[in-house]
């Protein structure tokens, strides 16, 4: 590949664990302006991190409370929690804090937990001012990306007294570049890029960068591709061979083509439809194994995986991960083993790797299997 600047090369300037300085040059004119603004608005706001979205404190029911003995009131207490900075192993997790007596209390006063670390542990949480005090909490964390506020938040199936918090995910704090003149070919059409990253210490500012990197590539590969997926044409129910009376009753509800109605037959939806006995769904299941069965396996492995995240029971996280990871149809899924899932190139939890396995079970499909000298 010729580069109209020449070859760029790397320069370290300097790097910390929560810093890092790099200049790429030379670079033809202009480029330094697309790379630099590129990166910084990826590195912003698409890198995963860990942070507490809810929390349980003994005693509180609301945010807008204070607890005894303790000189901080809720809100300084909540906005202290935020600066906790973590880093973690498992999608979602938790850690526990009991404290009694007069105390300075801080972030390393959780109790220790294998999956994760807190990174800045002498962080101030609150004081108990009296020996009487005692305080209990519950912290809930979870992995993900950018800025959510609380009612975003929001999940069921917490206890009625759980405190929902805004949380800044992101383990980037600030990013920085400058285009100026090259050093190594200084003429009017070459430059040359500096980049400073700044990170809260939960991963490496190189971390950081190789993440970026691999996410604008994820989006040029696609592009560069450019494997335009033509618009598959839906087979309406019409052509199948059912009774007019089961057709006129799958329409009048919706279900207008076979895709449909595989997924409402997979699904138990058919139960639900007044005037559709187990007779009648026997019928349509047997009429639908036999229509085109092998074109129909072939289709539905090419299904986008975005179409079946809510299917497989997968978060929007954990669906962005597998999409970086290179996984776009449900033949790529079943190309990867648990193994493959669970290793740093995707890095899902065994909970969500058993949720998909069980799933692909019920579609009469498996991950792959491990061979005999696969680790």
């Amino acid at each position: 590949m010729e580069y109209l600047a020449g070859k760029p090369k790397i320069k370290l300037v300097g790097e910390s664990n929560n810093y890092l300085k790099i200049i790429l040059d030379p670079i033809y004119k202009g480029y330094g302006i697309t790379i630099g603004n590129l990166l910084r608005r990826i590195l912003l706001s698409s890198i995963m991190g860990y942070g507490i979205y809810a929390i349980e404190i003994k005693g509180v029911s609301h945010e807008f409370s204070t607890i005894n003995n303790v000189y901080e009131d809720i809100p300084e207490i909540i906005y202290n929690i935020k600066q906790i900075v973590i880093r973690g192993k498992l999608d979602r997790d938790k850690i526990h804090l009991f404290v009694k007596g007069e105390k300075d209390v801080k972030a390393g006063d959780f109790d220790p937990n294998p999956n994760l670390e807190i990174v800045n542990p002498d962080l101030h949480l609150f004081s108990i001012t009296d020996k009487k005090g005692e305080v209990e909490m519950v912290a809930h964390i979870k992995r993900g990306f950018g800025y959510l506020i609380e009612s975003e938040n929001k999940e069921p199936g917490f206890p009625i007294n759980t405190i929902f918090i805004d949380t800044n995910f992101s383990p980037v704090k600030k990013v920085n570049f400058e285009v100026s003149s090259s050093d190594v070919a200084p003429f009017p059409k070459r430059e040359k890029l500096t980049l400073e990253i700044y990170t809260n210490g939960s991963l490496s500012p190189r971390e950081i960068l190789r993440d970026g990197v691999r996410i604008v590539s994820y989006y040029m590969d696609i592009i560069g591709e450019l494997k335009v997926e033509e618009e598959k044409k839906e087979v309406g129910i019409e052509l199948l061979p059912l009774s007019s009376r089961i057709k006129k009753i799958l329409l009048n509800e919706g279900i207008n083509n076979v895709n449909v109605l595989k997924k409402e037959l997979l699904s138990g939806g058919l139960k639900e439809i007044k005037g559709i006995g187990d007779k009648y769904i026997k019928e349509i299941e047997e009429i639908l194994k036999s229509y085109s069965e092998e074109k129909e396996e072939e289709t539905f492995l090419e299904r986008n995986i975005e179409e079946l995240a809510s299917e497989l029971s997968i978060s929007m996280e954990d669906l962005n991960i597998l999409k970086l990871g290179g996984i776009k149809t449900l033949r790529d899924l079943v190309n990867l083993s648990i193994n493959d899932l669970m290793s740093e190139r995707f890095n899902l939890s065994q909970k969500v790797v058993k949720k998909i396995e069980s799933k692909l079970k019920k579609w009469n499909l498996s991950l792959r299997k491990e061979s005999n000298n696969e680790t």
